[in-house]
C-alpha cells in the first residue's frame, strides 16, 4: 500500500473515482430499468405497475445516491490542498 502515498496516483485513483461516480449518475435511468427488468423477471413476470414504477424509482435513487457518494468522493480527493507531502 505504499503506491497510495504518492500524491500523483491518489489523484489518478480520485479522478477515476469520480468518473465513475459520474458515469453511475448520467447511466441511473438506464440502469435501473435493467435492474427493475431483473426483479420483475424474479418476482414471476408481473407485477402491478405502481409497484413497477415505485421500485424503478428506487433503483434509479440508489444508482444516483452511489454515484453522487463517488463523484463527491473523487472530487474532494483531487481538490484536498492537503498533499501530504
Amino acid at each position: 500500500m505504499n503506491f497510495l502515498k504518492d500524491p500523483n496516483k491518489m489523484k489518478f485513483i480520485s479522478l477515476i473515482v469520480a468518473v465513475i461516480g459520474l458515469l453511475l449518475i448520467l447511466n441511473s435511468p438506464r440502469l435501473g430499468v435493467s435492474s427493475v427488468s431483473s426483479w420483475v423477471r424474479s418476482v414471476g413476470g408481473s407485477v402491478d405497475s405502481q409497484e413497477y414504477l415505485q421500485m424503478l424509482k428506487g433503483y434509479i435513487n440508489a444508482y444516483k445516491t452511489v454515484g453522487a457518494i463517488f463523484l463527491f468522493t473523487g472530487l474532494f480527493s483531487i481538490l484536498n490542498k492537503n498533499d501530504n507531502k
